[in-house]
């Protein structure tokens, strides 16, 4: 026993004189300030868009606001590096001066971002499109099982398939009255996590029918009937607008680059011009460009709903 009191008590002084090591103090808030600086920058963009999460939601963009935009803002770096890249070789070989480029980057980096936002604005009004290409015949559906004597549960139960992504949207009505959400709390909600007008028309109609305790088929008739009227009318509006279409069409991607090619044919064998191969291939790219740009101003024309 005296041995090991005495082993202990000289473990003791060999510890007492033994430098010791000093231990680098961190505070507390160093580590948040090394791994928080990026959330600070992405939480100050998010304050300036308030009404990110709301238009999330509307686009049924399953992510967090931050994330988008920490996702945004990384790839609007991208493209900044990479466009700043290219306009530098360019710069290089005209012999313009770099400084240039080196201002022109934040606004590549802004457009570029602000392109991203959009984005979401972009989702929404094609999910708009897709859900008013089958809300008419949705509704007519409705409408038929409500007159026949069939509750509006029932009524909703059957369009939740079969009629594309307006079914998708009556879909997520059911599961929430299914969950035990009150039917006019789920219909509102439907209500203004959407920008299609003919389907805002019959959840609308349909709430205030609910709420006033009037008969839904009647009111939901009459709305279906006035999509109707202006859904002839947009179409008459779509034909209308064909025929200039069309003749512009006919004029600048069909006349004029046939007369024009066999014109400078024609010319460039009196006046010695050469028409290589590289020439024609300018002609045949422009020309594929005002072929699309009349394709794409044909479709954004058409009618969102299906006839």
């Amino acid at each position: 026993m005296v041995e090991v009191e005495k082993k202990e008590e000289m473990k003791q002084i060999l510890e007492r004189m033994a430098p010791k090591k000093e231990v680098p103090k961190v505070e507390p808030g160093a580590q948040k300030v090394k791994m928080g600086w990026r959330r600070r920058i992405v939480g100050i963009v998010v304050k300036q868009f308030p009404d990110l999460p709301r238009k999330l939601e509307m686009a049924d963009m399953e992510i967090d606001p931050r994330d988008f935009v920490a996702r945004t803002l990384a790839n609007a770096l991208v493209m900044m590096v990479l466009f700043t890249f290219v306009l530098s070789l360019l710069a290089s070989a005209m012999r313009f001066p770099l400084i240039l480029v080196v201002l022109i980057a934040p606004v590549i980096f802004f457009a570029f971002f602000m392109m991203g936002m959009g984005a979401v604005d972009v989702r929404i009004s094609q999910k708009a499109r897709e859900v008013d290409r089958d809300a008419l015949f949705a509704g007519r559906d409705i409408l038929i099982a409500l007159k026949s004597g069939a509750p509006l549960f029932n009524a909703l139960l059957g369009v939740r398939k079969d009629y594309g992504a307006t079914s998708r949207e009556f879909r997520k009505i059911v599961e929430k009255i299914d969950s035990g959400i009150p039917a006019e709390i789920a219909l509102q909600q439907a209500y203004e996590a959407n920008k299609a007008p003919s389907f805002r028309r019959i959840i609308l109609q349909i709430l205030m029918s609910l709420r006033s305790g009037s008969d839904i088929a009647t009111g939901l008739e009459t709305a279906l009937n006035q999509i109707s009227q202006e859904q002839v009318i947009e179409i008459r509006r779509y034909g209308q607008k064909l025929n200039p279409i069309a003749m512009f069409y006919m004029l600048f991607a069909i006349i004029l680059p046939s007369l024009g090619v066999a014109i400078g044919v024609i010319l460039s064998s009196f006046i010695s011009l050469g028409v290589d191969f590289g020439m024609l291939m300018v002609v045949l790219v422009i020309l594929a460009l005002i072929q699309y740009t009349f394709l794409t101003i044909i479709k954004s024309s058409r009618p969102s709903f299906d006839i």
